[in-house]
């Protein structure tokens, strides 16, 4: 493994180029767990109500197209923590505390405390341990779902792994944990905003079981929407959102702090092959997913990015910001990986003002149900109007179903149009065999050269 060079703490004219202030900026990061694009009103959803979310993307920049690596919360919170896809960090299933899914292949069935700790995961080049050792004060609160223990770059942890309730005690006759937690955001802001800081308020909700406040079920009261629990909690969660923005106005930071606000994965309402409880697949549904960024100056003006992006771009995004550098982005190796293993920074992409598709959006699936009577690894690659989804079932290899989505006609992935277009999924196929040979994702090389074999000359 490469060493990293010892971060540099930058000032934010040195970061970002800005004229307005020397103070290195503030971070504050929004995850959500399992947030469907169509639950805020930023991405053209009618009847929902999310007016703060909805500023954040009017003062900001909406990503149209951002995916999740891989739609399942484990390895996707890794990703978002080390930039690296799930293959090049390698954790790839869920960690708990103990095996309760006994037999769920997405699930690893030993105890693992803490994978921070463990030898085949390759997670500590992750930017809150470089923000941490730039002087940055941390907090990580809500659900982590990276063990049960701080890995020890967090000032102020209230965490918990995962599978808490979303209520501190009986349901509506207790305190709702979402807003305990921003409770604890608000106070950790008061301490620290004299400070550069940075804050990972990490939600479960939408995430079942979805039991919000009767008040956010209100707002949806006469309405002819399926899963309302649903859509409410995602209204109490935007109104918690407001709660820290108001501190960060009150304590005259808000304008020197960059926003960032992203699920680890969607979820369908469909029946899906190979899904459990609607995630874990490639499909738009359960991979595409929001992210909003507001950083005055950069991210600003209410602008929509139409390309394709991904998680894995959160944590070179940050680092350029603030100007804390452990390696030069794109082109120094970042734990022996290639930089088609990482992430790009997003702010080096808005500066460059090239708006276009230039890089496959690849997602790294596996199945949690049988498929076929068999489980499987998966990979999607996003590219323009094309979704190519392609699967390996390791019981049987000859086994063969994959799918061809044109996103710009069919955005709901109704139509598998795989036999009528060769020519495209050999050239997906193409670029995923590009990404995968520099990338060292194995699986994903060994289905693009098969999606090419079986096209060629089609």
């Amino acid at each position: 493994m490469q060493a990293a060079a010892a971060p540099v703490a930058l000032s934010r004219q040195q970061a970002v180029g800005a004229a307005s202030s020397t103070e290195p900026p503030n971070v504050v990061f929004f995850l959500f767990d399992k947030c469907r694009t169509d639950a805020i009103g930023a991405y053209g959803a009618s009847g929902v109500h999310t007016p703060n979310l909805d500023w954040l993307s009017s003062t900001g920049f909406r990503f149209s197209n951002c995916y999740t690596p891989q739609p399942l919360c484990t390895p996707a919170r890794a990703s978002i923590l080390t930039g690296l896809y799930p293959h090049a960090h390698g954790l790839r299933k869920n960690v708990y505390q103990a095996p309760v899914w006994d037999g769920n292949p997405a699930s690893y069935q030993e105890l693992i405390p803490s994978p921070f700790f463990d030898t085949r995961f390759h997670l500590w080049e992750n930017f809150p341990l470089y923000l941490h050792s730039a002087g940055y004060e941390t907090a990580h609160i809500g659900k982590w779902h990276l063990g049960v223990v701080n890995p020890g770059f967090f000032d102020t942890w209230n965490s918990f792994n995962s599978q808490l309730q979303h209520w501190v005690g009986k349901p509506h006759e207790s305190r709702y944990r979402p807003d305990v937690h921003t409770e604890q955001a608000v106070e950790f802001i008061h301490r620290s905003s004299k400070r550069p800081f940075f804050l990972y308020l990490s939600f479960y909700p939408p995430h079942e079981r979805s039991d919000p406040p009767r008040e956010f079920l209100g707002q949806y009261r006469g309405e002819d929407r399926e899963h309302l629990a649903y859509y409410a909690s995602v209204s109490n969660l935007d109104w918690n959102v407001g709660r820290v923005l108001d501190v960060l106005r009150s304590e005259g930071v808000i304008d020197n702090t960059l926003i960032i606000t992203a699920t680890d994965h969607g979820r369908t309402w469909k029946e899906r092959p190979g899904t459990q409880e609607g995630m874990h697949i490639s499909y738009e549904d359960s991979s595409h997913i929001p992210l909003i960024i507001r950083f005055p100056g950069l991210f600003s003006g209410g602008k929509t990015w139409e390309s394709g992006v991904s998680l894995v771009d959160i944590m070179p995004t940050i680092l350029d910001v603030c100007g804390v550098s452990p390696y030069s982005f794109g082109k120094a190796e970042l734990s022996g990986n290639t930089p088609e293993a990482c992430g790009r920074s997003l702010a080096d992409m808005v500066r460059s003002g090239r708006d276009e598709w230039d890089r496959p959006i690849v997602i790294q699936s596996m199945s949690q149900t049988a498929y076929h009577n068999y489980y499987f690894e998966e990979r999607g690659v996003r590219y323009g109007r094309w979704k190519l989804i392609l699967r390996r079932f390791d019981a049987v290899r000859a086994l063969r179903d994959d799918e061809l989505y044109d996103l710009q006609t069919d955005p709901s992935e109704t139509r598998n149009v795989i036999a009528d277009r060769p020519d495209t999924v050999h050239e997906l196929g193409r670029r995923l065999e590009e990404w995968a040979s520099r990338s060292g994702d194995a699986v994903g090389l060994e289905l693009a050269r098969r999606a090419q074999a079986t096209t060629k000359g089609g």
